[in-house]
């Protein structure tokens, strides 16, 4: 019975453990380097990128918030999922391009910004209400291991294939898991 209630605990924080990991820190973390690298921007031009990426990240809350309240978070959570696997296909297709950089960089930032909004709810729907600040400060510690974990690992395909460009595989595998946790553990919202 331990068992199955750790187990039962662990699959949202697993979910959220997931897309902290891969798809949305790694990618806000390598940004700059990426463009520099990869497409071949000057540094200067590589961190107004980034910052004016920053904007995406704060249309992302309020549009996945108003899709979560809309459709659920567990419709969103795919949604989003399905969003990096489209834009790391790009990346690996055409990643060289200017214009893809620009597109999919704004999509996972975009992105990064939407998954506050999905989380708290996705939180509430797993958990419920009560103790939902505990629950959802527990389920939040995941974004600070992702970006711990999520950084070493891009950097050591960048440092073990000599491009960031490999950091897109795990990253579409960390989405296809994402989408299996959020369809099987997200449940709709319980009201108490």
């Amino acid at each position: 019975m331990v068992f199955l209630a750790a187990f039962a605990f662990s699959m949202p924080l697993a979910g959220f453990f997931i897309e902290r990991l891969g798809p949305r820190l790694t990618v806000i973390g390598i940004t700059s380097p990426f463009a520099q690298e990869v497409v071949e921007l000057s540094a200067i031009s590589a961190a107004l990128s980034a910052s004016i990426f920053g904007i995406f990240n704060g249309i992302g809350r309020p549009l996945f918030g108003a899709l979560t309240d809309k459709f659920g978070p567990k419709r969103s959570a795919v949604l989003s999922f399905i969003l990096i696997i489209i834009a790391s296909l790009l990346v690996l297709t055409t990643g060289s391009s200017p214009a893809v950089f620009y597109a999919t960089c704004a999509i996972f930032w975009m992105l990064l910004g939407g998954w506050l909004a999905i989380a708290p709810a996705a939180t509430g729907a797993y958990f419920g209400l009560k103790h939902y600040s505990k629950n959802y400060g527990f389920m939040f510690t995941a974004y600070g291991i992702g970006a711990l974990i999520g950084m070493p690992i891009s950097g050591g395909l960048k440092d073990a294939f000599g491009n960031y460009i490999y950091t897109f595989y795990p990253i579409m595998g960390l989405a296809v898991i994402g989408i299996i946790v959020a369809l099987f553990t997200l449940k709709k919202p319980q009201i108490e």
